[in-house]
């Protein structure tokens, strides 16, 4: 413990010493260093700090010594010695009056005690408990390290603190989880944030620098911000309540620095604990969603129920991508090596977080770059429960990942029982449609691709290509020549049924304009849009071709 004014006041040399003020309270007032002193205090006086004064400014002004008294104190110096005999022979009455109304201490001192003595003794004696209690530390910080290394759960150790300090103490992860031994640890948060707006910053040392302090009704509270990593992100904070309000010392500092690091560490071993788990639960998910039914034995049911899965239950599959992901995470992180990896873990909180609000069982992995979920899903209740758990989930990644803008692709077999392989064949179907298709941001069907699955079986028909090639290719050349989208006309025109005056609203153009429009193409592609036979083959051809299967054979030319 570090001494206090009674300790010091016990010291041999303080034999012939008066204690004028504060005699109840010497016991409370602990001493970090001790100074003399005989000008103005101004900023030359510190906390907890031990003054000694001859009284040589103030000889002939009681006045003068009064507000030095009075500066002394509002310094936070826990005693003033003064010296009797030349310059000031008798401490006036209102200083000590102003000492016991404000509980400070004041010694009266013998002109025969010199001040070097005093301080070499007192400092020898600071210095001698001050190494105790190093040691003491140190035996603090090993045995909260060995709590780690046991196995201990984080209560314990914050029992043991406690127990150190005379304090209660909430720790609070950063997913709001609250660890803590008193019965109701939100009152604690509640006082913090009720004050936090006097809270100021400890800056006495470098080491100290997380911790925030405030008086209290309770006592004095702490806030310590706890760090883990090399990049130091916030992994939590510590809320503690010193219930003595004098005890806010260095060695208490120190005491919570040796609990942060013993934390920090616990926060490590937890946190490789839960990725090996969450490893060992995607390498899972992963098998399953790339083996047939066929091949999924007992053995594998029975390991998905030791990992915490309900295998029986329906399950869609939802397959995400974004193709701006890497290029994103390299431009904020100026890291080559930063991207989808390395971000895979706070995806899937949030997954676990979506899946929890609409109260729906899920599984999660990834394969490469592609997000792979399974939602637990009745078929009858698909739309609503799928579209709002990806509501929540995209508004949750977007905080995570700003500007990065998932597509998603959603397949589901029969009635979703043990379909894992099935299902992902049929959602990774759906988002390969999408993206060909160039819709970032979509939600993609699997039973709504019916009409796409046979443009692309006809687009990988070569024959069908060549059609498809020297109807368009007019069209396209035109395009590039004349900046004139006649494709988008023809669509335009189509889905009107060959209405032209709806065709150039929809369009935003003169009907003149739009029949200029429909003869050219006419007589690039040399067919006649009053042609039943002629227009199919038109629209079919952009059907195909819009597939996106043709990208790098219509830049090269047909």
């Amino acid at each position: 413990m570090p001494i206090t004014v009674q300790g010091i006041v016990n010291l041999p040399i303080f034999n012939t010493a008066k204690v004028r003020a504060g005699i109840d309270i010497l016991d409370q007032r602990h001493v970090e260093w001790m100074s003399a002193i005989e000008g103005p205090v101004e900023n030359f006086v510190r906390k907890y700090e031990f003054v000694l004064t001859t009284g040589l400014s103030y000889e002939s002004d009681p006045a003068l010594l009064y507000e030095f008294t009075k500066d002394v104190y509002e310094s936070g110096a826990s005693a003033l010695g003064i010296a009797i005999g030349r310059y000031i022979f008798d401490i006036p009455p209102e200083i000590i009056d102003f000492a016991e109304q404000h509980e400070f201490v004041i010694i009266e001192l013998p002109w025969e005690l010199r001040f070097m003595d005093l301080q070499r003794e007192v400092m020898n004696e600071i210095n001698y408990r001050q190494q105790g209690f190093i040691e003491r530390a140190r035996e603090i910080q090993k045995f909260l390290i060995d709590l780690v290394i046991q196995g201990k759960d984080i209560i314990e150790m914050i029992a043991y603190v406690e127990q150190e300090l005379d304090s209660s103490i909430v720790f609070v992860d950063k997913s709001g989880r609250m660890n803590a031994t008193v019965d109701n640890p939100q009152e604690v948060i509640d006082i913090w944030e009720s004050t936090q707006h006097d809270a100021e910053v400890i800056e006495d040392d470098l080491a100290f620098r997380h911790i925030k302090s405030v008086l209290c009704e309770k006592g004095y509270m702490l806030h310590k911000e706890i760090t883990s990593g090399t990049i130091h992100v916030a992994q939590g904070y510590f809320l503690v309540i010193l219930h003595n309000q004098d005890k806010l010392t260095a060695n208490v500092l120190q005491v919570l620095d040796s609990l942060s690091a013993a934390t920090a560490l616990w926060i490590s071993r937890e946190d490789a604990i839960v990725k090996t788990e969450i490893r060992l639960r995607n390498e899972f998910i992963w098998g399953l969603a790339k083996t047939p039914q066929k091949d999924v034995d007992e053995s594998i049911r029975s390991r998905g129920k030791l990992l915490g899965y309900q295998l029986e239950m329906p399950y869609m599959c939802i397959v995400g991508y974004s193709v701006d992901f890497d290029s994103f995470y390299k431009e904020q992180h100026h890291d080559q090596s930063f991207g989808f990896k390395n971000v895979i873990y706070y995806i899937e909180e949030e997954v676990r977080y979506a899946a929890s609000v609409v109260d729906k069982q899920f599984a999660f992995t990834f394969d490469d770059d592609k997000i792979i979920i399974y939602l637990q899903c009745e078929q009858e209740e698909y739309s609503s429960t799928v579209h709002h758990f990806l509501d929540l989930l995209e508004k949750r990644l977007n905080t995570l990942i700003p500007g990065v803008v998932f597509s998603w692709g959603l397949g589901i077999s029969n009635d979703g029982v043990m379909q894992f392989y099935e299902s992902y064949q049929k959602a990774r179907a759906a988002l390969d449609i999408g993206h060909s298709q160039k819709l970032p941001g979509s939600r993609i069907s699997f039973d709504d691709t019916k009409l796409n699955r046979l443009l692309l079986y006809l687009a990988s028909n070569q024959e069908v290509r060549d059609i498809t090639l020297t109807t368009l290719a007019p069209l396209i050349e035109y395009e590039k020549k004349r900046e004139m989208n006649l494709i988008d006309t023809f669509i335009a025109y189509d889905n009107q049924n060959g209405n032209v005056s709806q065709a150039a609203r929809v369009l935003n153009m003169h009907r003149q304009s739009l029949l200029y429009r429909l003869r050219k193409i006419e007589s690039l592609t040399n067919v006649s849009l009053d042609n039943p036979d002629d227009v199919f083959l038109l629209n079919i051809s952009i059907k195909v071709w819009l597939t996106g299967m043709f990208d790098q054979e219509t830049k090269e030319g047909p």
